[in-house]
């Protein structure tokens, strides 16, 4: 059997790199100051005639010796990590769709692509991807409807730089024709990410349209991360009554309205079922958004059997702890992990009420809790005989 091997072009290196399910041997070469010719020399040695995974930094190779390296025969990649680079032109992207076309794993930077067609021409080819990580300008990289094309992708990760072409932006026709497409999609993780603040009220519209477009056709999701997105009180409720496969939520640092969250209460006692209801199989839950209150926790989590809460930079104040510690026990036996770090109105005396009905707490996170001092540490000690891990900012 032919010895799998990882080239890094990145200037840095190991021994061994995961892929495919196990370890590889990594090599480093670096390609700045060799003419074409020979980095193709050196790519067809016999050691590297098994290169499967690649991983490249722009300091250490030019976009035309990426180009050589891509038509390379011997060449069969399944990983390609361009993610931390400006490498990547229309060339690139024809290279690797002309002779790469195996790629099950890749990690691309599109900033400078500025038009949807070479995004297009990746989504068309590489039909076995199952792993998609990019970013760039969100006008060029938002391709919603030609992530269709891919038949097995499960991971997918943007990370998306707003311009102020808003014109590019997906027309509400356009989602209206992926929503009626029968399509099944089989994403099971996803991560958004991108910045929204200055921009106008119609732009931000229409990102809540994909995130609704996302609640309502990626049914299969298991694990959904939502960083500085526009959220509301609707579609909060759209994502978690949709998506009951969610194991793992994040809605970090969201745009979210005063009733998004303060509505978790509300829609706990007025509706007819509440927000997290539908989400049986969520351990995971992050909430650090600086929006999120005391009322936001008093009812909130009756339905859940969490394993990590995350309510870092929240303004919870003693109050949110206490209710925190009256919810349901299926919840308090369940959490093993709690991040509060920089909740800024955090005290020892919301602790002492906490902590005690914590009984499984592993991980505490305090760090950035100005109010929180080494009066804590006797209630750990006295209460949570569990706990492995202790972040806080005062000097024990």
């Amino acid at each position: 059997m032919p010895k799998l091997v990882h080239l890094s072009l990145s200037g840095r290196s190991g021994d061994y790199r995961w892929e495919g399910g196990h370890y590889i041997p990594e090599y480093a070469l670096e390609c700045r100051n060799l003419p074409k010719y020979n980095l193709v020399q050196r790519i067809i040695k016999p050691k590297f005639a098994t290169i499967v995974s690649i991983s490249v930094d722009q300091f250490f190779i030019s976009s035309d010796q990426l180009v050589c390296l891509l038509k390379v025969p011997a060449l069969r990649l399944t990983s390609l990590n361009l993610y931390q680079s400006n490498l990547v032109n229309d060339a690139v992207i024809n290279a690797i769709v002309t002779h790469q076309t195996k790629i099950v794993h890749l990690f691309i930077n599109t900033f400078y692509l500025y038009s949807l067609e070479p995004f297009n021409l990746l989504c068309r080819h590489l039909e076995k991807l199952e792993t998609f990580h990019f970013k760039g300008s969100l006008s060029n990289s938002w391709g919603l409807e030609s992530l269709l094309y891919f038949k097995e992708l499960r991971t997918l990760k943007i990370k998306g730089y707003l311009d102020n072409y808003e014109n590019r932006f997906p027309k509400p026709t356009i989602l209206q024709r992926l929503l009626d497409k029968p399509r099944d999609i089989l994403l099971t993780h996803l991560d958004i990410e991108f910045d929204l603040y200055g921009f106008s009220e119609p732009t931000i519209n229409i990102v809540k349209m994909c995130v609704r477009f996302i609640a309502s056709r990626f049914l299969k999701l298991t694990v959904l991360r939502l960083s500085s997105c526009p959220l509301d009180e609707n579609l909060f409720r759209e994502i978690t009554t949709n998506l009951v496969n969610l194991v793992v939520l994040r809605v970090e640092d969201c745009n979210l309205s005063d009733n998004a969250l303060t509505g978790l209460k509300h829609m706990e006692t007025d509706a007819s079922t509440p927000p997290l209801h539908h989400l049986k199989r969520l351990t995971d839950l992050d909430l650090s958004c600086n929006e999120v209150t005391d009322a936001s926790l008093e009812s909130a989590f009756t339905s859940c059997s969490l394993k990590k809460l995350s309510l870092r930079y929240c303004e919870i104040t003693d109050c949110g702890l206490v209710n925190l510690a009256a919810q349901p026990e299926s919840f308090k036996r369940s959490i093993e992990e709690l991040d509060l770090s920089h909740c800024l109105k955090v005290t020892d005396l919301g602790l002492s009420k906490l902590l005690p009905e914590l009984k499984r707490l592993r991980v505490l996170n305090l760090e950035g809790c100005r109010e929180v001092t080494s009066k804590t540490l006797e209630t750990v000690k006295t209460y949570c005989p569990k706990l492995r891990y202790l972040g806080v900012s005062f000097h024990i």
